[in-house]
């Protein structure tokens, strides 16, 4: 009677050569992909996001050093203020605000060189925006480890304050974070979504309560980013404070901030491509 032969292993494998034309074809496509460009249906979600980090950050900014990360218009008055050692009772406050101003320009910067290189593709995306993250998670990591203890403890800030000192370690991460922030209102201008800067809602108050479709029921994307761009923002704010009254403390908003920035990273490297013209 004749033996049955299971099937080994080796049997049911395809053959060896067949593997690296597989893998060779799967990644040439993958960097293919990488290279195009993204279809902007539905992009203007993650620019949007990107204002619910910017509420995240300043709100901890603020609390910790009386200065703003993302908002660089407060900080232009903040170093007026200076001239006149104004306020008082807020020493170096022109200090911080400079360090923030100049990192958030040198951010705007190298990130706008990135129009040399396809801005726009999935590629280039991604990497900005982990890049961004990488910025938030180094401050956030400065503030939990208390190499910078006034950024991530809200009452050592407040003591400081109520004594009218300043812990000049806070500088680092107020540099590391608006550098980011440069990087991030580059980004929504490449989009192409400048009803949303991101950074800031002033202009964004003005060209949402002035549009004349405000109340429309008929399709309206530019009211529409802008009002999420400002409710994303406040919320972002409130829950940057109540996490600075936390156990958790400040620093928790600062990892909350980059995990976003870096789920967006991800998010475009799966991005549907933009259809070839």
């Amino acid at each position: 009677m004749k033996e049955s032969v299971l099937p080994n292993s080796e049997s049911l494998s395809p053959p060896a050569s067949a593997w690296p034309s597989f893998t060779s074809q799967g990644w040439q496509s993958w960097r293919a992909g990488l290279r195009m460009d993204v279809d902007k249906q539905y992009a203007d979600i993650p620019v949007c996001l990107c204002s619910f980090v910017s509420g995240l950050c300043d709100s901890t900014a603020f609390n910790a050093a009386t200065v703003f990360v993302s908002m660089q218009t407060g900080n232009t008055i903040f170093l007026a203020l200076g001239t006149a050692n104004l306020p008082s009772n807020v020493p170096h406050m022109w200090l911080r605000a400079l360090a923030s101003i100049a990192a958030f320009l040198l951010g705007v910067y190298c990130f706008s060189k990135l129009r040399h290189i396809r801005p726009i593709s999935k590629a280039t995306l991604a990497s900005n925006f982990a890049v961004q993250a990488a910025f938030i998670f180094a401050a956030a990591a400065l503030a939990q480890t208390r190499v910078v203890p006034a950024m991530g403890d809200l009452h050592i800030a407040e003591q400081l304050a109520h004594d009218q000192a300043i812990d000049f370690r806070v500088l680092g991460p107020i540099a590391l974070l608006a550098f980011q922030f440069g990087g991030q209102i580059v980004t929504s201008r490449q989009l192409g979504f400048n009803e949303v800067p991101t950074n800031v809602v002033t202009s964004v108050y003005c060209d949402l309560i002035s549009d004349p479709g405000l109340f429309s029921t008929a399709s309206n994307p530019k009211r529409n980013r802008r009002a999420s761009a400002v409710i994303l923002l406040l919320l972002g704010g409130i829950i940057g404070a109540w996490l600075g009254w936390s156990q958790a403390g400040m620093s928790a908003s600062l990892w909350l901030g980059g995990f976003v920035k870096s789920i967006i990273a991800i998010t475009w490297l799966f991005w549907k491509p933009a259809a070839s013209k």
